[in-house]
């Protein structure tokens, strides 16, 4: 099993500047059709091992060392205004039935507002674990914020210019 842990497909300079998006884009396959999704905030990629205490005794006494644990899957959360679009609840209705295909690999662009990307983010096996409605307001004239959560596999990364397929490895 791959872990969650993000995989740089790029030799990193240290020199490259900042990266900013103005909106961010999921892309997908479905049945052999391309799917698109457009989010306007990204609140974060979380990729995590749990810390492991391994405690030993020995001639100089009882040492505590900490090693690498349990890898816990990758999440990305994105949010999106909500509009007529049922792909993203078409593609949860498929994780809630428990659809093999609801895992699918797909590419996390963030874009600047020219709309250039400037960042690659493959998400392997990826599938909507948590979708959640916010900002309802009686008479309020706010926009319904849908709110997902991506759980994936893997994550790799590539610089704008370099994408990188589903299976892997700059293109």
């Amino acid at each position: 099993m791959t872990s969650g842990l993000p995989r740089s497909t790029h030799a990193s300079t240290g020199t490259g500047g900042l990266v900013s998006a103005a909106r961010f884009v999921v892309q997908f396959d479905k049945d052999g059709k391309n799917g698109e999704i457009t989010f306007s905030e990204m609140s974060g990629i979380t990729s995590e091992i749990e810390v492991a205490e391994y405690m030993s005794s020995g001639t100089n006494g009882v040492t505590l060392a900490k090693q690498f644990g349990k890898t816990k899957p990758a999440t990305v959360v994105l949010k999106r205004g909500v509009d007529q679009d049922m792909t993203l609840w078409a593609w949860h209705a498929d994780a809630l039935a428990g659809k093999p295909d609801a895992r699918r690999g797909c590419t996390l662009m963030l874009k600047d507002s020219a709309g250039a990307t400037q960042q690659f983010y493959t998400l392997h096996m990826a599938w909507p674990s948590k979708l959640e409605l916010g900002g309802f307001k009686a008479g309020g004239s706010e926009a319904i914020i849908a709110t997902v959560t991506l759980t994936c596999e893997m994550i790799e990364v590539a610089p704008g210019g370099a994408a990188i397929g589903a299976t892997g490895g700059a293109q």
